[in-house]
């Protein structure tokens, strides 16, 4: 009988087995950044009340392990990422985790990992899936970002935890518990369908959703239809462009426990090349027309789960962002309350020292008439009293940042 030669050797299994076992150390080793801030809010004075200078030193590490391999003989990928936000302040720190009361979550980490007042450490697993890679679409099960629409200040179509507009590191969005499938539609379009799941799963506390983008004549499309909370969604939107500057319009109708319609357009144009500027109105129709009526706002469906935090009705948002240099830039936001005629600015520049490391500085700007017509410094002076506007009674603060990434 013949000897049929192989070219298989000890030699070569053990080089495959030393490259598995320094891929694995490659896929276990985590990423990500840690970020810093210093938050001073300048004493404030009155006849009637004087508040002292408040500081708060607010951390965020986010570690994330992520993979792309073969199991099975099935595609697939896995990611988990894990935050620790340490906080230290000269006052009483709030507890509050979330941009909103309802978590979409089956079950969670205990979100504190200390309870002192001035010295709170939080934690959360915000990704926590594996996404199974198939001809037709993907398959993803566990903790993931989900976020639909096309506006670039705020999005009606956005309601699953979205983050308000005063909030400083947005890099990423917080992780829902979800079953979604994926799939391809032409080349440039998608069809997105899913199930997430609230605590326990009990639907008053859980969503469907169905997601379609597509495009046509110079158009890209949005269909959405959305099922959370005892409130039922509808929307669709649109992007393209208009000569030399982009164009966006995105509004839906909320029915249920709560009606209301909200809707965004805008537009955004490169003035110079490290110039950017753009102008968004938003609608709000869950909003007051008065300040009186705000606070009467916030036990409303679209407040408590339907992911609704600004309280007028009409807004104007321009916003600049200018590119110094390779190394700075600048980005100046403003949003107009133009129902009481109050407003939000902020101002931040961010330097990148070196590699990936980047120190930044802020502003956080508010005007308007305070708690019964009094100035800023009177807005903590009589919590039963109604607010004049929904800036004028927040105090300005600035912030340095530190980031690094890894």
């Amino acid at each position: 009988m013949a000897c049929v030669a192989s070219n298989f050797s000890l030699a070569d299994t053990t080089a495959a087995d030393t490259s598995v076992v320094e891929n694995l150390w490659s896929d276990l080793r985590p990423s990500g950044y840690l970020k810093s801030y210093l938050i001073l809010q300048p004493a404030q004075g009155h006849e009637l009340l004087q508040t002292d200078t408040t500081w708060l030193s607010q951390s965020n590490l986010r570690l994330t392990w992520d993979d792309a391999g073969l199991w099975l003989k099935t595609p697939y990928a896995w990611e988990v990422h894990y935050e620790l936000t340490p906080q230290v302040s000269n006052k009483v720190i709030d507890t509050h985790q979330r941009p909103t009361s309802d978590d979409y979550r089956l079950t969670d980490l205990a979100p504190n990992l200390t309870s002192a007042s001035q010295h709170l450490t939080g934690q959360n697993l915000d990704r926590l899936n594996v996404q199974l890679r198939f001809d037709h679409g993907d398959v993803t099960l566990g903790r993931q970002a989900i976020a639909f629409g096309s506006a670039r200040v705020i999005s009606p179509t956005d309601v699953l935890l979205p983050f308000n507009v005063q909030v400083r590191n947005t890099e990423y969005r917080i992780g829902v518990d979800a079953l979604r499938y994926q799939r391809p539609l032409g080349q440039l379009g998608e069809v997105d369908v899913g199930i997430i799941a609230g605590d326990d799963f009990q639907s008053s506390d859980s969503a469907v959703f169905v997601h379609i983008k597509t495009h046509a004549a110079d158009y890209d499309l949005e269909f959405t239809a959305l099922r959370f909370t005892n409130l039922s969604l509808m929307g669709a939107g649109l992007q393209t462009a208009l000569g030399p500057a982009g164009f966006w319009f995105e509004t839906v109708v909320v029915s249920g426990h709560d009606h209301y319609w909200r809707m965004s357009t805008g537009v955004d144009y490169a003035l110079t090349d490290r110039l950017l500027g753009l102008v968004e109105y938003h609608y709000n129709g869950a909003g007051a027309n008065t300040a009186e009526d705000y606070a009467s706002l916030l036990t409303r469906p679209a407040y408590v789960q339907g992911g609704v935090f600004l309280m007028g009705q009409q807004y104007l948002m321009p916003g600049l962002s200018w590119q110094v240099s390779p190394l700075l830039i600048v980005a100046v936001q403003t949003v107009l309350n133009l129902t009481d005629h109050s407003a939000f600015m902020t101002l931040q520049m961010d330097y990148n020292l070196t590699g990936n490391i980047y120190l930044g500085f802020g502003v956080h700007g508010f005007s308007g008439e305070s708690i019964d017509g009094l100035p800023p410094a009177l807005s903590e002076a009589s919590a039963s009293s109604s607010l004049g506007s929904e800036y004028g009674s927040v105090p300005d603060n600035v912030f340095v940042s530190f980031s690094v990434y890894f």
